[in-house]
């Protein structure tokens, strides 16, 4: 399987259970709607932070940076799906706390096996 495939899978399985667990009993999400979160989180931490941010600045970086983004991510899909924001505080320190140390140790597998960030092979990998 193509390495990006994998990344993206092993991202979204730990970013679709803790949605899956944390936004319906803590939030107004429905499962779907939890699920939609996390692949549309998935794919844009995928791009912006782990392709980005983390060959470039290191991992404390792209924690905090995948933070944000989930924050944000995660806020305007309970705005768009209820309207307001339903999220309480416990939901919110929960979900960016376990997707925070999530995103530390899938970090620590790209710098393992590395994927390829650069336009050409060889050209520059997360390592």
């Amino acid at each position: 399987m193509n390495k990006h495939l994998t990344a993206l899978v092993i991202k979204f399985i730990v970013i679709g259970l803790v949605s899956v667990i944390i936004l319906p009993i803590f939030g107004r999400f429905s499962s779907g709607q939890a699920v939609l979160t996390a692949l549309v989180l998935t794919l844009i931490a995928y791009l912006f932070g782990d392709l980005g941010v983390l060959p470039r600045y290191g991992n404390v970086t792209a924690v905090i940076v995948d933070a944000i983004t989930a924050a944000l991510v995660i806020g305007v899909a309970d705005w768009t799906f209820n309207g307001v924001i339903t999220l309480n505080a416990t939901g919110w320190v929960l979900a960016l706390v376990l997707l925070a140390v999530g995103e530390w140790f899938f970090h620590r597998y790209l710098a393992a096996a590395p994927v390829q960030v650069g336009g050409e092979p060889g050209e520059k990998t997360t390592e």
